[in-house]
């Protein structure tokens, strides 16, 4: 006779263990994440069947923060549907419904709400490691070319020269800077505001928040350290608020704004943007939509969507319809790269019309909305808020790397409720 109770419990645990393994490796180069995944949402499936009666009816009681992310790769499934299916195009969104639907009896498990901080752990951990490897080899880049460096010009003047090569895409060879800035902001939010959340010590986190902030400046992401200067900001306010004599502690305020700017402006990034804003702004007639890289994005996306306000292009026509904007306006640089909105809200709209403006809303906006059902409230708008920064910048759910990192989180945080089905948490406690 098969022992049904043991088998639930196998599934749970092991699907756990490929999920923290998922976390861990997110990190690295995508596809070393893609296969604990695929196990873990493998063993998912296996609950599904082994013990569906009671895992449907927690489906239920949850389909509300569940669906957001269905509904949303719905409407990219239906938009093919209607212009003629090309499946490359939803290879990379099937996330959206796979990871809520398949992966739910992982998400739910008491073995899995009791060890969030391990989860949280094994995050941190993982980007870490990967923060390490990036450090040492931009390290020992330095290190030997330095070895050809030449006497007649000072150190300072050497490497701003090379600095490109050290810093954003020269330096984040995994993935594109904004992402592991993404990353980066997330685990030192969790380092700065929810230690109860990671296992990690204050003798422990200090050194981690170094590190991560050392890697954070070196990947150069404007809006990655902008989000960076916020949290810290809030976290030295936080703190002194707790002092008896706050008073003489606002100081480090200012001290830090000025020190934060300071090392900020010694990043060439920033220095040649700010450069190049003040000499368009000294003009006589700005042209705005041609301020920036992404001003130009933006500005060709609105256009689009102005011709297809309701409906939108469509997935299968939206890049070439960009490409045609950026020529018509010659902005020739973007249309050879073939480059996106930069912009999830402004990519929903221009690609699937007012529904994917209001899926793409729906999905961010329901965690606030049904805020009570979560065990964890606290740790969810603030994943929320970070990742809606970043989308005001960034077409993240147009990339794996931005679905997986978000959705995984999203369904961690939002499938745990208060009160837990009694007779599934006993099984897998």
């Amino acid at each position: 006779m098969i022992n049904r109770p043991w088998i639930i419990e196998f599934c749970a645990k092991t699907g756990f263990f490929f999920l923290l393994t998922t976390l861990f490796l997110i990190s690295f180069p995508r596809s070393w994440s893609l296969y604990p995944l695929g196990a873990s949402l493998t063993f998912g499936l296996g609950l599904w069947v082994i013990d569906f009666k009671n895992i449907f009816n927690e489906f239920k009681k949850r389909w509300i923060v569940i669906l957001p992310p269905v509904f949303y790769f719905l409407i990219h499934f239906a938009s093919l549907i209607l212009q003629g299916f090309q499946f490359h195009l939803l290879e990379n969104k099937l996330m959206f419904l796979l990871v809520p639907v398949i992966g739910f009896p992982i998400f739910i498990s008491e073995y899995t709400k009791s060890r969030l901080s391990v989860l949280l752990t094994g995050y941190i951990l993982g980007i870490l490691i990967i923060s390490i490897f990036l450090l040492i080899r931009i390290f020992s880049m330095l290190y030997f070319d330095f070895l050809d460096y030449p006497d007649k010009i000072s150190f300072l003047t050497w490497i701003n020269a090379y600095q490109f090569k050290y810093s954003s895409s020269g330096f984040s060879i995994l993935e594109q800077p904004t992402y592991l800035a993404l990353k980066l902001n997330w685990a030192l939010t969790l380092l700065f505001f929810f230690g109860g959340y990671q296992r990690f010590s204050k003798k422990y986190s200090i050194p981690i928040i170094i590190i991560l902030t050392v890697t954070l400046f070196f990947a150069a992401s404007k809006a990655g350290l902008i989000l960076w200067f916020v949290l810290v900001l809030i976290f030295i306010i936080k703190k002194i608020k707790t002092l008896p004599n706050p008073i003489l502690y606002y100081l480090l305020i200012p001290v830090f704004i000025f020190l934060a700017t300071i090392s900020v402006l010694e990043i060439q990034r920033f220095d040649r943007f700010i450069i190049t804003i003040q000499t368009d702004i000294s003009k006589s007639q700005t042209d705005w939509k041609d301020f920036d890289q992404r001003t130009r994005e933006w500005y060709s996306a609105i256009q689009i969507i102005k011709h297809n306000p309701i409906f939108g292009t469509g997935l299968s026509s939206v890049e070439d319809m960009m490409v045609k904007e950026f020529l018509k306006n010659g902005f020739i640089e973007e249309a050879a790269l073939r480059l996106n909105a930069h912009n999830q809200f402004l990519e929903a709209q221009m690609t699937f019309g007012i529904s994917g403006t209001l899926s793409l809303l729906f999905m961010l906006f329901s965690p606030f909305i049904f805020h009570k059902k979560f065990y964890f409230p606290e740790l969810t708008y603030t994943l929320i808020g970070i990742v809606f920064f970043f989308l005001l910048i960034e077409s993240m759910f147009n990339r794996q790397w931005g679905i997986m990192f978000f959705v995984l989180f999203y369904c961690i945080l939002v499938t745990q409720k208060k009160e837990e089905n009694k007779i599934y948490s006993q099984v897998v406690k």
